[in-house]
């Protein structure tokens, strides 16, 4: 047999590329893929207009769902009905009929629901139960509107934007009941924030000023005792200051006692006692009802934070312990939230406190505390969640713009 055979060897394969228009199209992709991703990142910067204008937005959206869910809360709440409350037990107080009585615990709304301030108020509110119903209210309701539009400015919520918080569910029950908690909240941000150059600021409490911030942290809590956590969070800074503070309620005390006994402070305590009940109609929330818990593990959690919180963030989380040691929550007990939403990105804050409205139902509104709350934590470790100025003029570093780390890189 010869070499030659005659057989013709196969030629090598040669492994075919892919075809052109599938390059095209994987070159395409990547094309839209990389202009999506400059998009998102243009999206996130909180310095930047495409971000602005979005936020812009989501408040136009929220601010006017805000607006057309006034009604409703005009038609479940009679305008100044929280502060008709007090006016009528002052009244019944000075004919000599009881502040505090059991059978008040029946009525289920309306402004013959329990007086459960303090008893010092009554002498100091008797002469103004004398003077015009209408007028009273009228005046009073104008001064707490003033009083949520100086809370605001003092927050740095721009002036745009004001009428759109007076108008959330949180504000607007406040506003249109008359309830006190309007004037507790604008102490509570008078104490802990103090505007620079429109931004808002942690305020430094000065030795100076002990006397003053002993009693700005005093009357947040002076007629709802369940809200005198600020002045733990005082003592914990400046004692002295807070010192002060127990010195002027317990002189109030004693100066009225010469008109309203010492036995009356028996009734006030059993009338709490009756409306801390849960089976009350109008007990309201509390996080310990909401997740069955005794309610004195949440308020032993809330001592904890007032005494511990620290940091620029101090006062929103302050704000937080007041709702979760509250023994009761109505919808504007929600207001001392208001510091934490503004302490994390607008894009996410707006969208946060749009859950309140469409439905008046404070255990649906844990939802929105649970996410300020876990924002202000993932904030400590991703520091593009938080709030960025957007008129500051220093060049901000890596990351710090409002972006992650991962996406400015």
């Amino acid at each position: 047999m010869t070499e030659d055979s005659g057989a013709v060897e196969p030629e090598p394969r040669v492994r075919a590329g892919p075809p052109a228009d599938r390059l095209r199209s994987v070159a395409l992709a990547r094309r839209w893929m990389n202009r999506g991703g400059a998009a998102f990142v243009k999206l996130l910067d909180q310095r930047g207009e495409a971000n602005r204008r979005l936020t812009v937005g989501f408040g136009i959206l929220v601010g006017a769902a805000c607006f057309l869910d006034i009604p409703g809360l005009i038609r479940a709440f009679p305008a100044g009905v929280d502060l008709e409350i007090p006016l009528r037990a002052a009244a019944h107080w000075a004919s000599g009929a009881q502040a505090y009585p059991p059978s008040a615990m029946l009525v289920k709304n309306g402004p013959d629901l329990p007086y459960l301030y303090p008893p010092f108020l009554l002498p100091l509110l008797t002469p103004i139960a004398a003077l015009p119903r209408a007028a009273v209210t009228d005046v009073w309701l104008i001064f707490c509107f003033v009083c949520a539009v100086w809370t605001c400015c003092r927050l740095a919520i721009p002036w745009p934007a004001i009428p759109f918080v007076l108008a959330w569910p949180p504000f607007a029950e406040g506003l249109i009941t008359g309830n006190v908690q309007i004037l507790s909240f604008a102490v509570f941000v008078a104490l802990l924030y103090d505007p620079s150059d429109g931004v808002l600021r942690t305020r430094v409490l000065a030795p100076g000023q002990d006397p003053l911030n002993g009693l700005l942290a005093g009357a947040v809590g002076a007629l709802k005792v369940a809200q005198l956590l600020p002045v733990l969070y005082l003592a914990r800074r400046r004692l002295r200051a807070a010192l002060f503070d127990v010195g002027a309620l317990a002189g109030v005390v004693i100066a009225t006692l010469p008109l309203t006994g010492i036995s009356i402070y028996g009734d006030w305590l059993a009338q709490v006692q009756r409306a801390a009940d849960p089976s009350w109609v109008a007990v309201g929330a509390s996080l310990g009802r909401t997740f069955t818990i005794p309610d004195v593990f949440p308020a032993a959690l809330g001592v904890v934070m007032a005494l511990s919180v620290r940091g620029r963030n101090s006062g929103a989380w302050l704000g937080v312990a007041l709702l979760i040691a509250a023994p009761s929550i109505h919808g504007y007990t929600y207001l001392f939230l208001l510091p934490g939403l503004l302490t994390i990105r607008r894009d996410i804050s707006i969208p946060v406190a749009a859950v309140f409205l469409g439905i008046y139902n404070v255990y649906a509104w844990w939802l929105p505390g649970l996410l300020t709350v876990g924002f202000m934590l993932a904030s400590n470790r991703w520091h593009w969640l938080r709030l960025v100025d957007r008129n500051s003029d220093r060049r901000p570093s890596r990351g710090s713009a409002g972006l992650p780390d991962s996406l400015s890189s």
